[in-house]
């Protein structure tokens, strides 16, 4: 999966010379976050984008390119897979839309998706989907405009089925100067999935910390069995968990709502951290990053005592074992006042 966050060339599908194309914005991303590595542009028209030119036949891509990005519409997105498929290429990043999300039952587009990456042992992310955030090598594939020199560097990985929150994370994690390594929007993971996500960044030498950001969790048993045994905190904010929020996951990321007592538990037994949204994520990162805590004796000062009644609570709830209070004012009066 390496080749997915460090390619060393890189062809994007769906490139035209005219400043509202999407795609153009993928080359744009990339060079303005550093990419280094070649890139092929593709399209069906002649032009340039950012000084390349953009290559109409596609048979004269070079073999062997390490990843593809693919914008085109979704009839003819297994087409273009076929030709990475012959042209050597087994990585993708597929951002078009208009699957299970549009269409569940019976949607051709996907079978024949999936027909064609399984011939040629292609991995893919997404489909809708806008791919990966990389800011070690400079990879950056999402197609809305992005400013994304000013993405900062982190130990944090974090994987998210939202196109907005993949962007929305690298802009609030960069803020809060905490940056990230790697993040990935996984859409309606129909090939790669948050398993094999957190198992490759289990091994990740730029990653400390595991962050994800789900609407569904398909293979339970899988994220409980990797938590357990995860030796790098990991992280999850699961939204999806009202009727409301249900019925808008489907024509998502085609996500189905799981049972949220069911999921709170498992993620309790597994030891899998629970976030509530995107700021306790950040909150989280900043605590993780600290010495771990060793054993469950715990003072805590205040300037206030409401503010040590409310912390005492918080103590007590969390599991903590407080020692008796004891009043500095107290023990000087008595000193004081000499023996009794």
């Amino acid at each position: 999966m390496r080749e997915s966050f460090y390619p060393s060339s890189l062809a994007v599908f769906g490139v035209a010379d005219s400043p509202r194309n999407l795609a153009r914005n993928i080359i744009s991303n990339s060079l303005e976050m550093g990419f280094d590595g070649e890139i092929f542009p593709v399209g069906r028209d002649r032009g340039s984008a950012y000084g390349k030119e953009i290559i109409t036949d596609q048979e004269s891509l070079p073999e062997g390119i390490d990843l593809a990005v693919i914008l085109v519409p979704a009839a003819v997105v297994a087409e273009t897979l076929d030709l990475c498929g012959r042209k050597g290429i087994r990585h993708a990043v597929i951002s078009t839309g208009g699957y299970s999300e549009f269409r569940d039952e019976n949607n051709q587009n996907e079978i024949d998706l999936v027909k064609v990456a399984n011939k040629y042992g292609i991995r893919f992310i997404g489909p809708n989907c806008i791919g990966v955030m990389c800011t070690n090598s400079g990879l950056c594939t999402p197609f809305n405009p992005l400013e994304s020199r000013n993405f900062k560097k982190g130990r944090i990985s974090i994987v998210a089925q939202s196109g907005g929150v993949t962007t929305q994370c690298g802009h609030y994690f960069s803020d809060e100067h905490l940056g990230f390594s790697k993040i990935i929007s996984a859409g309606n993971k129909l090939n790669l999935d948050e398993i094999d996500f957190i198992e490759y960044l289990m091994d990740d030498d730029d990653t400390d910390q595991i962050h994800l950001y789900l609407e569904s969790i398909e293979q339970g048993r899988d994220l409980i069995r990797l938590g357990k045994s995860a030796k790098k905190p990991i992280v999850i904010y699961k939204s999806n968990v009202s009727r409301t929020a249900s019925e808008i996951a489907k024509s998502h990321t085609a996500a189905l709502s799981n049972n949220d007592l069911i999921v709170e538990g498992a993620l309790r037994q597994s030891g899998i951290v629970r976030a509530r949204d995107i700021h306790d994520m950040t909150v989280c990162a900043k605590a993780l990053r600290l010495s771990p805590m060793r054993g469950d004796r715990l003072a805590a000062i205040s300037f206030s005592g409401g503010f040590s009644v409310i912390l005492g609570d918080a103590c007590e709830g969390y599991g903590f074992n407080a020692p008796p209070y004891l009043n500095p004012l107290s023990v000087e009066s008595k000193a004081s006042a000499g023996p009794a």
